[in-house]
């Protein structure tokens, strides 16, 4: 995981660590150079649970979304296990879906890489879902792509065996082709990697307060050329004190198509179908920004 300054940006960073915990090894944080109280919490993590190993990078300061998985693959070369798993510091792994995801090595050896299926939130609202691939051999090959949404083939693997199959043309195509897999992360049908169905999806909370929503959305109108980031925010501005409210524009707000925008009835989750780590947040009217609760060290300390 890398993290800067998301203490302040309402990522559940911590709860987002203790769901992984329960598969992995040992769990490694980059840390950006926090400067809002994220690096402290990180050791308070650390010394709460030994697996967890915080690391700090100086991020490069220009407005690219590939810094993201530019700093993800400086702490992915430090994995030294059999497999790597990928999240981010807003994505919560079900408690019912963990074990299963620390299974799939023994039940599928032959399998390079995972796709798992996930559901991304505005508080209890879902606006978009999909699969990332972010559980595979730790191959140096098999890297952070793009702004680090998913694991995929590096360049430098795609071109390595693109040169050695000069010779056979076909085997160009098939590289190619790899290389696509590998990125988007969708063949159910291949014998090396797989799109995999949990009990329960990654939560990814894209947002829980509509502070940070507004926020989040300036910043990534000024890194993705994207119209949707680029609309008038006087009616989410006007409505931040009414959480439905706000959360229904919000989702509308983040329409990537008509495709993926749910009808009402179904673009809203109950809380009792969240993860039980997160609940708390998003039943709890009176919170207006993330903050970090001292019996989750408690938790950690048993993971």
């Amino acid at each position: 995981m890398i993290v800067k300054d998301v203490l302040k940006q309402g990522y559940p960073f911590v709860e987002a660590i203790a769901s992984a915990l329960p598969i992995c090894d040992e769990f490694l944080v980059s840390d950006g150079y926090s400067t809002d109280g994220t690096y402290e919490v990180l050791q308070k993590i650390a010394a709460a649970n030994p697996k967890v190993k915080v690391h700090q990078l100086q991020w490069p300061t220009r407005k690219d979304v590939t810094v993201l998985s530019e700093v993800t693959n400086e702490v992915r070369s430090k994995c030294r296990y059999k497999y790597i798993l990928s999240i981010q510091a807003n994505e919560i792994i079900h408690e019912q879906s963990a074990p299963l995801i620390k299974a799939l090595p023994e039940m599928f050896p032959s399998v390079d890489t995972f796709s798992f299926p996930f559901i991304q939130f505005l508080n209890e609202y879902k606006f978009a879902e999909g699969f990332r691939l972010r559980f595979a051999k730790n191959n140096p090959g098999i890297v952070a792509k793009g702004d680090g949404w998913t694991l995929g083939a590096s360049n430098e693997f795609i071109r390595s065996k693109i040169l050695r199959g000069l010779a056979h043309p076909r085997r160009v195509y098939y590289y190619l082709t790899k290389g696509v897999e590998f990125v988007h992360a969708n063949p159910c049908f291949d014998f090396r990697s797989r799109a995999f169905y949990l009990p329960n999806p990654i939560f990814r909370y894209w947002a829980l307060f509509p502070k940070n929503f507004l926020e989040k959305c300036q910043r990534h109108g000024e890194m993705f050329p994207l119209d949707k980031f680029h609309k008038s925010y006087d009616e989410l501005n006007a409505n931040i004190g009414n959480s439905e409210v706000f959360w229904k524009l919000g989702s509308k707000f983040l329409e990537f198509s008509k495709d993926e925008h749910y009808p009402e009835a179904l673009g809203f989750i109950e809380k009792e179908k969240h993860p039980v780590i997160i609940q708390e947040f998003i039943s709890n009217p009176n919170a207006k920004e993330y903050y970090v609760r001292e019996e989750l060290f408690d938790l950690l300390r048993k993971l």
